[in-house]
């Protein structure tokens, strides 16, 4: 751009012929020129700069599109259903959500059909249709105001692990096969015993009644581990209910305490959990799991000594914890503890714990067994929820 020097006011007196020029004078324009040459040249490189930064944008502008238009396309063909709640209201979802919930509608609050009932697990509803019975699971992810909810059909998943678990057990009866003929040889033996005695005729009749109380009492224990076996086979939840978990440690406390008593061994229990923590469970069958860990302390107990329960919870799982103070579990025995027909007492078939665990497992839960300071402890998880 030319720059046109600057007029000199009026007023300022002529330099004259025989006097030398102002410097000052002559500098201005000179500094002028360069002050405007050099803004000139900073303009043109923010004008390039915001050029660039424009370019960037609209790259990132369309980076932005094209994921989202991605995210969409995989939205749109996952099989499970995605909610965006904002103020949990209903902002956007998928189409696969209309094959969960047909009258979701946008802008209302997310609610759930009255026919899904709550599963073993939380955030699991358990549905009835044409289909027969699915396993609906609802997860939500909760960040400030807005939320994300995933719905999706695990009734797939649910039927495999069904079905590894009816595998593992009926793998562990292969391994235990010579084991099961010990079991029932002695039992059988001393039955068949008792039984020939009573049929010879040479017996008097008070040892008769004799003979025949101690063949009931072996009949009674085949019996018993007959149905052991079975449980251990079949065991899963048959009738499922949602039931406070402290009635359930209460009813195993009340099972167990008169036998404490008797061998003067201390029941204490702790529970630091709410009394609307609920879990979803055939309750007898939990209560059994307990009574057998339970059983399993006293047996190892002496008189004096003390069995502890200590339960504790949150919204999503339960964890009861056994102690007793006996000598511990022999290291051996650990790994194999939970395996049918592993037990260290002769009076025991070995089938308690195994069947246990199994319950237990078929629950969504969990069991462990470890040596710690004073002895044993088993740590039992259950999933829970609270109460609505």
């Amino acid at each position: 751009m030319p720059i046109s020097p600057p007029h000199l006011p009026s007023s300022m007196p002529a330099a004259s012929p025989s006097e030398p020029p102002n410097e000052s004078a002559q500098m201005m324009p000179n500094q002028l020129a360069e002050a405007f040459a050099l803004f000139y040249e900073e303009s043109k490189k923010l004008e390039s700069q915001q050029a660039d930064l424009q370019e960037k944008i609209n790259q990132l502008t369309q980076e932005l599109y094209d994921s989202n238009h991605r995210l969409g396309i995989l939205l749109n063909a996952i099989p499970a259903g995605v909610v965006l709640l904002e103020n949990n209201l209903v902002s956007l979802h998928n189409p696969s959500v209309l094959n969960f919930l047909p009258t979701i509608v946008i802008g209302k609050a997310l609610t759930l059909p009255l026919d899904w009932q709550p599963s073993i697990a939380p955030g699991e509803y358990l549905i009835e249709n044409a289909e027969g019975r699915r396993t609906i699971q609802l997860v939500r992810i909760d960040e400030g105001t807005r939320s994300i909810v995933q719905i999706q059909d695990i009734t797939a998943n649910i039927r495999l692990h069904q079905q590894s678990q009816q595998e593992n057990r009926l793998a562990a009866m292969g391994k235990m096969a010579a084991s099961i003929a010990h079991q029932f040889r002695t039992p059988l033996a001393t039955a068949l015993l008792y039984s020939s005695h009573l049929c010879d005729g040479k017996i008097a009749a008070d040892e008769s009644q004799e003979f025949a109380q101690r063949l009931r009492k072996q009949l009674l224990g085949l019996e018993k581990l007959s149905q052991d076996m079975l449980r251990f086979i079949t065991n899963r939840p048959r009738k499922s209910e949602l039931v406070p978990i402290t009635s359930i440690l209460q009813t195993a406390e009340q099972g167990i305490r008169p036998l404490c008593e008797e061998k003067g061994v201390t029941l204490r229990s702790q529970m630091s959990i709410a009394k609307d923590q609920l879990v979803n469970v055939e309750q007898q069958a939990i209560v059994n799991a307990l009574l057998a860990i339970l059983e399993n302390a006293l047996e190892v107990s002496e008189a004096g000594q003390t069995i502890s329960i200590t339960a504790s919870g949150n919204h999503q799982r339960v964890t009861i914890v056994i102690d007793d103070q006996g000598p511990g579990i022999p290291n051996a025995m650990l790994e194999s503890l939970f395996e049918p027909f592993s037990t260290g007492h002769s009076s025991g078939t070995g089938l308690g714990l195994a069947i246990a665990k199994n319950a237990l497992e078929a629950h969504r839960g969990s069991i462990h067994a470890e040596n710690y300071d004073g002895g044993a402890r088993f740590t039992i998880t259950l999933p829970s929820m609270n109460s609505l």
